[in-house]
């Protein structure tokens, strides 16, 4: 009876000894590594309507590289640059924190959250060029604090916050004044309908902005215009010291059909004058191929060929047309004597999705200034990958 009272005992102690090794085991996190990547090698045909010759040119318009990846389970980074025209821009530079369902919270540098199309990869977006309203914001990127939180009304909103310094990118977003001010950018955003199985989605949203005076300098929907003979508009706001910006977003796909737009307006604080310019742009993409645009958190992402060009297809191919137009008070016209009042633009493009990483894009843009200028016609292609 004793050696089986002893065995009992022994039995007992041994496993609560296991017992407590396996509770003072820890799982170590393996930090986690991804590498990415973009090219999009461009050719743009610029004719002005009166010009004896056009401006033919062709440029690396974005070659980005990036590491990102995870340190511990709730902290991720990424590093992200920009060697285009050869020299080195910051892009997503960051350090985040998830929280669940109370969001992320990021320090460093993130696209900030001014529209729909803004918001909407240059991986991913429909056109060559991002409309023209986009252009009245200074730079994409903004370095600081951000917040997002895709989550809200189990997953149906999004709500989106920076505070951004006036930092330049390629000088690291350095910034040693911020005694004058940052940037306060806000945007919240849904989906009204979001049928996944039918691809049938209706985006709603509305994004604001407040940032100190700049100079405002854009381009219709061209990017190798060096200056106002090839298509660089030059506005300046005489005795303004910030700037307001309110925009709406609309977004919507239809199986292979697509509609989007966006109206912004822009107002410059100044005492005697009323600086005021307003833009939007209204879109329609189609698929000759069956397949249709991805949305996820506020955005557009990546297409999919039903049959690629790895798999016996020929890829997806896209038709596409945009209208887009900015308009500025009289206020601004006479303080910007020479520039236009309105700037029209109208685009045909084709996309040719080889697959879901590689493209060739075609646009034709025509672009009416009201002879500030001269009427611009451009033909653009692009060849561009990302893995």
């Amino acid at each position: 009876m004793k050696k089986i009272v002893l065995f009992i005992a022994m039995v007992i102690f041994s496993l609560g000894i296991h017992a407590q090794d396996k509770k003072e085991v820890k799982v170590q996190f393996k930090p986690t590594v991804k590498i990415n990547g973009r090219i999009q090698y461009d050719y743009e045909f610029l004719k002005r309507a009166d010009a004896d010759n056009g401006l033919n040119e062709n440029e690396f318009r974005r070659v980005h590289f990036s590491v990102a990846g995870k340190i511990a389970k709730k902290i991720k980074y990424k590093v992200e640059t920009d060697f285009a025209h050869g020299s080195l821009g910051f892009r997503d530079v960051y350090i985040k924190y998830t929280a669940g369902k109370y969001g992320n919270f990021t320090f460093g540098s993130l696209a900030e959250p001014t529209g729909l199309d803004m918001q909407t990869s240059s991986k991913y977006m429909s056109f060559y060029e991002r409309a023209m309203l986009t252009s009245m914001q200074n730079f994409r990127w903004g370095s600081g604090f951000h917040y997002e939180n895709f989550g809200l009304l189990d997953s149906k909103a999004t709500f989106q916050l920076a505070l951004t310094n006036n930092g330049s990118s390629s000088a690291g977003f350095a910034d040693s004044n911020l005694e004058n001010g940052m940037n306060v950018v806000a945007r919240v955003a849904g989906t009204v309908l979001n049928d996944k199985e039918a691809h049938k989605l209706v985006h709603l949203g509305i994004n604001y902005a407040n940032r100190p005076y700049s100079d405002l300098k854009f381009r219709a929907e061209n990017h190798m215009g060096a200056d106002q003979t090839s298509g660089k508009y030059h506005y300046v706001f005489p005795g303004a010291d910030n700037r307001t910006d309110l925009g709406l977003e609309f977004g919507s796909t239809f199986g292979s059909l697509s509609l989007q737009g966006e109206y912004k307006t822009q107002s410059w604080d100044a005492s005697g004058a009323d600086y005021k310019m307003s833009s939007y742009y209204a879109f329609a993409s189609y698929f000759l191929t069956g397949e249709h645009r991805p949305y996820k958190h506020g955005a557009f992402g990546r297409v999919k060929p039903k049959n690629d060009i790895d798999n016996g297809g020929y890829g997806a191919l896209e038709v596409l047309a945009r209208y887009s137009t900015m308009n500025a008070s009289d206020d601004v016209v006479t303080a910007n004597v020479g520039l236009p009042q309105d700037i029209n633009n109208i685009t045909f493009g084709l996309n040719w999705y080889l697959n879901a990483h590689a493209r060739v894009m075609y646009n034709y843009v025509m672009t009416d200034d009201n002879d500030a200028l001269g009427n611009l016609n451009q033909h653009l292609f692009r060849v561009q990958l990302d893995f």
